[in-house]
């Protein structure tokens, strides 16, 4: 399979009709899971409603699957795998492809995201081990997937969350809208508070981003921080700016206009 292939345009645009054509009936005891797949969480119930719907409907999809040491290791379709051992079925309709481990995770990825089966979560975290696996950048991935460099970075930041909060997000408590507000504070201590406001209240996006930022402004006017910028504005005799992240981190910003001042302020500093 050629490697300048994009997924964005969807699987079929990866497997070439002849491969498509070579349909196969494999066993279902000859068949692997994959161990890269994306998904965490175990849907039992859709799994249930899946089974029913091959049972009696057959499976209108066959799986993808590649060679790999004497058995067929699943590219796509877990699900419907899982959905053909929990029938008792012994055969299953496959599409047998000549890949490597690189393009194996692509396709698992971008079926996963086109089905919309995965979580945020677990979307970020198929990602940062595609990128730990493979060394690439966010824009390399984003085009291989089909998808915006932009999207890629938002969803890995939501790994920077506290676990507790990332566990709300896979159970689907807070939404990857609420996350990216949440997101806006610094503190790990004024994440966990605005998340558990946000699912106790029942809060949409909006008010969530909007008491963030109330939240954001309250830090800036902490008296404490006022003062000590007025003293060292007055020590420096410069302009000083603190801008606070949270309660306990930020940045000071002085400004100078020439490097003889930058000179003069730095000798001050090392008083």
């Amino acid at each position: 399979m050629p490697k300048e292939k994009r997924l964005g345009r969807g699987l079929s645009a990866l497997i070439p009709s002849e491969e498509v054509s070579k349909l196969q009936e494999l066993n279902v005891e000859d068949v692997i899971p994959n161990p890269n797949q994306p998904r965490e969480s175990k849907d039992l119930q859709g799994l249930q409603e899946l089974a029913e719907s091959i049972k009696e409907k057959g499976i209108l999809q066959p799986i993808l699957v590649r060679p790999k040491n004497g058995k067929f290791e699943i590219i796509a379709g877990e699900r419907r795998y899982q959905a053909v051992k929990l029938l008792g079925f012994s055969k299953i309709p496959a599409i047998v492809l000549e890949i490597d481990d690189q393009e194996a995770y692509e396709i698992s990825l971008i079926e996963n995201l086109q089905r919309e089966d995965l979580n945020p979560i677990e979307k970020a975290k198929a990602f940062q081990n595609y990128l730990n696996t493979y060394k690439v950048t966010h824009e390399e991935l984003a085009k291989r997937i089909g998808i915006s460099r932009a999207e890629v970075t938002n969803l890995l930041r939501l790994l920077d969350l506290p676990l507790e909060i990332q566990e709300e997000i896979r159970r689907g408590n807070i939404t990857y809208g609420h996350a990216r507000a949440i997101l806006s504070l610094d503190d790990p201590y004024l994440q966990k508070l605005m998340a558990q406001k946000v699912i106790n209240e029942k809060l949409s996006v909006r008010e969530t981003e909007e008491l963030v930022r109330k939240k954001s402004k309250k830090i800036e006017e902490i008296p404490e921080l006022k003062a000590l910028e007025r003293k060292l504005r007055e020590y420096l005799n410069t302009s000083v700016k603190i801008s606070p992240k949270s309660s306990e981190k930020g940045k000071v910003i002085i400004e100078y206009k020439n490097l003889n001042e930058l000179e003069r302020i730095i000798e001050k500093l090392m008083q």
